[in-house]
């Protein structure tokens, strides 16, 4: 008995141990081989081919579970999401295995994830272990908006991606028009749909051979000398609409009440106001006398968006409101308002007519002799009267126009405003005076490339053999300022 006992303990001697820590490793001595990175869904069962096996040992028995199949393989069965090592000898040999079981339906979501994710320009997304890593770079406000709602849906996924968006701009120009309404059928301005402008051309069939240009049906035609000929062309273009509208201006037959140029960000809005705020009292929930202020003018609130196609969508809210002096009161002066709030879609640099804003004033004159005038029957032989009716249209010009900042439009404007400043305004020495020396950044990126945030190359100097104890100091630039070099201690 006693002998069969120093027989079993010079057998587990011999044998490898194997056990297994509470944090789900299993601890073999004796040489073992690189251990290979599995990953595993929970619930999923794989199996490994090992011919000649005959044992396995589990790190964490709660994660996996595994045994020996005839000899000749292994079946893993992945038991709940975490991590353990597994651990098979076979054939003389002994192989490792780092397994991670990530939960259930992990591989779909990131399916899903990078299906959606290829729909949004700029955002890529990394898988990193469970979770799945969205990085990018100068993402608009909508296509963060996105990213978000992936992050809201997927609680694996990391939203990494710039909170600055970069959305392209959106240049309105705006003319705020009151002309007689008379006035307004001249320029082509039809509300039945009828409207002119763009570029038109086609041929028309002149019965009379009156040797002019005919214009589209229904278009006053252009006095340009042709020879008589039976067939003639016709041919429009947009701009013949803002000569036109220049030509009424000069003349007095119309008011541009405003015209402003405003930038705005694809998504933001831009305001305008040209006017001023009259005052007016009024009592607070104490009884107390007030006295507030209500803007006046011509307002305009503008949000546009870019389409992916290029189309301008655009939400206008326009007032104009101008102080009414026939309706006194205590309280302050009343204003007369026409407002209008509508959303309509235009290609960049196409114009687009707002209109049906009418005014109309009665105004009545008399002349005559003091008191003979007032007899009634017989006044009128003694003076007379003029009743006068003014009927006018406020119209709206919106020209919405995608740019950038490098394009030659925006750099022709700043450069022709910098030429006026320097005709108006003698040059005098700022303090804080621009650095011409340094170039604008075109291709900078803070999340990758050289000079961004990530980057840790470095120039050292006099650090490796050789140094002999000098002082070493890193060339560190700055990616703002490009060309600044700081030794720092």
């Amino acid at each position: 008995m006693a002998g069969a006992g120093r027989i079993l303990c010079a057998t587990l001697a011999a044998c490898p141990v194997v056990h297994a820590d509470g944090a789900g490793v299993a601890h073999v001595e004796g040489p073992v081989e690189a251990p290979r990175i599995l990953d595993m869904l929970a619930g999923e069962t794989r199996v490994l081919s090992h011919r000649g096996v005959t044992r396995v040992a589990v790190g964490d028995g709660k994660v996996l579970q595994a045994l020996a199949a005839d000899g000749r393989e292994v079946i893993v069965f992945a038991r709940a999401a975490g991590e353990s090592s597994l651990h098979v000898w076979a054939a003389g040999r002994r192989s490792a295995y780092h397994l991670r079981v990530l939960p259930a339906g992990t591989r779909s979501a990131r399916a899903e994830i990078d299906t959606l994710l290829a729909r949004i320009p700029g955002a890529r997304g990394i898988a990193v272990g469970e979770h799945v890593v969205i990085e990018g770079n100068d993402l608009s406000d909508a296509d963060q908006e996105r990213v978000a709602a992936l992050a809201q849906r997927y609680p694996q996924v990391l939203d990494f991606t710039g909170k600055v968006g970069w959305d392209r701009m959106v240049q309105l120009d705006v003319q705020v028009v009151e002309l007689p309404r008379t006035r307004l059928s001249e320029l082509g301005l039809r509300w039945d749909g009828a409207t002119e402008g763009g570029l038109h051309v086609g041929a028309g069939l002149d019965a009379v051979s009156s040797g002019r240009l005919q214009g589209r049906p229904g278009a006053a035609p252009l006095a340009v000398p042709l020879r008589s000929a039976p067939l003639t062309g016709y041919v429009g273009l947009n701009a013949v609409l803002g000569a036109r509208l220049n030509l009424l201006a000069q003349s007095g037959d119309a008011v541009i009440l405003a015209q402003p140029q405003l930038l705005a960000r694809s998504g933001a809005t831009a305001e305008f106001l040209a006017g001023g705020e009259v005052p007016y009292a009024t009592t607070d929930r104490n009884g107390q006398a007030k006295t507030m202020f209500k803007p006046y003018g011509v307002s305009l609130r503008i949000t546009p968006s870019i389409a992916a196609s290029g189309a301008v969508r655009s939400r206008i809210e326009v007032e104009a409101s101008s102080v009414d002096a026939t309706l006194p009161s205590a309280a302050g002066p009343a204003l007369k308002t026409r407002r209008a709030v509508t959303e309509f879609n235009v290609r960049s640099g196409h114009t687009l007519v707002i209109g049906g804003f009418l005014s109309r004033n009665k105004i009545r004159a008399t002349a005559g002799l003091p008191m003979l005038s007032e007899l009634p029957w017989i006044g009128g032989l003694f003076g007379s009267r003029r009743d006068e009716l003014q009927e006018t249209e406020l119209a709206i010009f919106v020209t919405p126009t995608v740019v950038s900042g490098l394009d030659p439009g925006m750099r022709e404007t700043i450069r022709r405003g910098q030429a006026v400043l320097r005709e108006s305004f003698d040059t005098a020495p700022r303090l804080l005076a621009p650095y011409a020396g340094v170039a604008p950044s075109r291709q900078w990126d803070p999340f990758r490339g050289d000079g961004s945030q990530w980057d840790t190359r470095r120039a050292q100097a006099g650090t490796g053999a050789g140094a002999e104890g000098e002082a070493s100091h890193a060339q560190v630039r700055d990616p703002y300022a490009a060309s600044y070099p700081i030794d720092l201690p």
